[in-house]
């Protein structure tokens, strides 16, 4: 294994670390705190555990075809439940504007915020510079960065949460409309993946 590729391995290690960190905390102060944005949050970083696991794993076969369309069906599946999910959000979004319910911020909430910003904004930089090595990388950066503008979109709730009541409410529906761009992003990209007749290398299609 190159460098490179021992590099990019430990990057999608460090990958599903944060997303079970990060999607298990903000669900649970999603729940606890009636924090719409935390949940939609920390469900899509729970999301991408999987193709993470996927591609860690075809990263330790060399990044060849072995694996291939075990990573398309988990990048298909994801793509679909990041939908999912986006009605979900923004249906509960929907809710809390009418005056259903509003969340409590605290320092924990901010304090994850801001942690989430930090950490996906380091993987995100990280992988910006190996997505050249092959097309899965590059796919794996885009959905780090697509972590990353969902982490700005809820660390700008949470702060603006301080004088705004439904602030959380409004991040929370901007989330659930780039998680549904993310999720039809993903589909399209796996649909031409497969058009290129499964090289998995780069093939020039």
């Amino acid at each position: 294994m190159t460098a490179d590729l021992a590099r990019s391995l430990r990057l999608t290690r460090m990958t599903v670390l944060a997303g079970l960190f990060l999607g298990g905390a903000a669900l649970w102060l999603g729940w606890a705190q009636g924090a719409i944005a935390f949940g939609g949050f920390g469900g899509a970083c729970l999301l991408q555990v999987a193709p993470a696991l996927s591609l860690g794993s075809r990263i330790g076969g060399g990044l060849g075809n072995e694996g291939l369309e075990r990573d398309r069906v988990t990048l298909r599946a994801t793509a679909h439940l990041l939908r999912l999910l986006a009605l979900a959000v923004a249906g509960f979004s929907l809710l809390a504007l009418r005056g259903e319910w509003m969340p409590s911020a605290d320092a924990t909430t901010r304090g994850l915020a801001l942690t989430a910003l930090v950490l996906l904004g380091s993987l995100w930089v990280a992988k910006r510079g190996l997505g050249g090595l092959h097309p899965a990388l590059e796919l794996d950066a885009a959905r780090s960065r697509v972590l990353l503008e969902l982490a700005v979109l809820l660390a700008t709730g949470t702060l603006l949460g301080l004088w705004v009541p439904w602030a959380d409410a409004l991040a929370a529906l901007a989330l659930a409309i780039r998680l549904f761009v993310a999720g039809q992003g993903l589909a399209k990209a796996t649909t031409l993946r497969a058009a290129c007749g499964g090289c998995g290398s780069g093939c020039g299609c």
